[in-house]
């Protein structure tokens, strides 16, 4: 069973033609990602917060804590905030990055 005889006849595959919806969906959250880079910019450029860009095609951005200079690492494709598992988005960073730093 070949690609194109799978896209032609997707209730004969394995998932019954999930694939297909699949990569569909993960294309269309990927075109939200230059969307998602752009609101950010705007969101650490109107809260006075230095970052940097690092991969336009994930939008990963280095950010840094203000009151000590912390690095945190971003990704707006998805909003994960790299070592919190239960913060996510843009305005959750926002507010961790304008927190006080513990002593």
């Amino acid at each position: 069973m070949d690609r194109d005889y799978r896209e032609e006849h997707p209730e004969e595959t394995f998932d019954g033609g999930y694939h297909l919806y699949a990569e569909q969906m993960h294309r269309e959250r990927v075109a939200k990602t230059p969307g998602r880079i752009a609101y950010a910019i705007k969101q650490f450029e109107g809260h006075g917060i230095e970052y940097a860009l690092k991969n336009e095609q994930t939008g990963h951005f280095h950010c840094w804590r203000k009151s000590d200079d912390k690095l945190f690492q971003f990704y707006a494709g998805t909003g994960k905030i790299q070592g919190y598992d239960r913060a996510r988005g843009i305005h959750a960073l926002i507010k961790l990055l304008e927190k006080e730093a513990k002593p």
